[in-house]
């Protein structure tokens, strides 16, 4: 068994923050997100609303215009981010922001994890995918939403990789303990709080971060969060990206009922919807791969 290392080591609070400015300088897109999330949810939000938004960061901008005029949506020749949000809609755009933030946060190497940049990304996509498809089957929840969530699930691993870089480096997982234990052994916290710390500092919106937060153990919440429920039981079903190359394909059936047993009986949910959820996450997982080159 390894030996933690002594508490003298763990980051202080100062330190880890400061490790969480220098993510924040990597792209305003997850700022301009959190802000467009809280749009959507204002009825008086309108297309123009949403198009000045996005184009106050260039790089967001361009990317919204080229997903605009790609063959998914009928190709064409926008010039312009108000013709682009016009075109897709804003919804569409919002969900087109997701992604942008996702290849912003996931498209690096966890060094630390020993996990690759193209591996956090995937699994990152496949958590919001399949908690997108499980909002629309429960009605539980807004499915863009829950999609943010899903994408958002593991941002805490950027941070506890950059803080350990950024302090002292040279700290790698390699098992045997579990990755929560490797985590609060070297920086005193395990990715599901650092996630939420991030997603507070971006001022996403307090049920998102209370998701993130309690994903491990939604039971200790005060306040029921479905989408710290739906994190959970994903848990039970999926394939983590860990020290191996994230495999999004499933299994033909699934031969016992998850960790999750709970969540399912709550929410009408048995086997054969499981993996019907699977397969539809999986189809689209692959279509967005394909279409969007990510």
């Amino acid at each position: 068994m390894l030996l933690a290392p002594p508490p003298s080591l763990h980051p202080t609070k100062e330190q880890f923050q400061a490790a969480l400015k220098e993510i924040e300088k990597f792209s305003p897109a997850p700022v301009i997100l959190a802000r467009a999330l809280k749009l959507l949810r204002d009825p008086r939000s309108d297309i123009e609303s949403i198009a000045t938004l996005v184009g106050s960061d260039a790089a967001l901008t361009t990317d919204i215009i080229r997903s605009a005029n790609c063959v998914y949506y009928a190709g064409g020749k926008c010039t312009s981010i108000g013709e682009a949000v016009q075109k897709i809609g804003f919804q569409e755009t919002v969900r087109q922001l997701n992604l942008a933030v996702a290849r912003i946060a996931s498209g690096r190497d966890l060094g630390c994890y020993g996990i690759h940049g193209t591996d956090f990304w995937s699994e990152s996509l496949f958590n919001g995918l399949f908690l997108q498809q499980l909002a629309m089957e429960t009605g539980e929840c807004d499915p863009d939403e829950a999609y943010t969530v899903g994408l958002l699930r593991f941002i805490g691993r950027l941070a506890i990789n950059q803080a350990i870089e950024q302090l002292r480096g040279g700290l790698y997982w390699i098992g045997p303990e579990s990755i929560s234990q490797w985590e609060l052994d070297n920086v005193g916290l395990v990715q599901a709080e650092a996630g939420a710390m991030l997603l507070r500092a971006w001022q996403f919106p307090e049920e998102i971060v209370e998701a993130i937060a309690r994903q491990d153990a939604p039971a200790l919440q005060e306040k029921k969060n479905w989408l710290a429920e739906a994190l959970f039981f994903a848990t039970a079903l999926l394939p983590q990206g860990i020290g191996t190359p994230f495999n999004p394909v499933m299994g033909s059936s699934l031969a016992h009922l998850p960790v999750g047993m709970d969540f399912m009986h709550h929410y009408g949910l048995n086997a054969a919807t499981a993996e019907l959820l699977l397969e539809k996450t999986s189809v689209e997982f692959e279509r967005i791969r394909t279409t969007f080159g990510v």
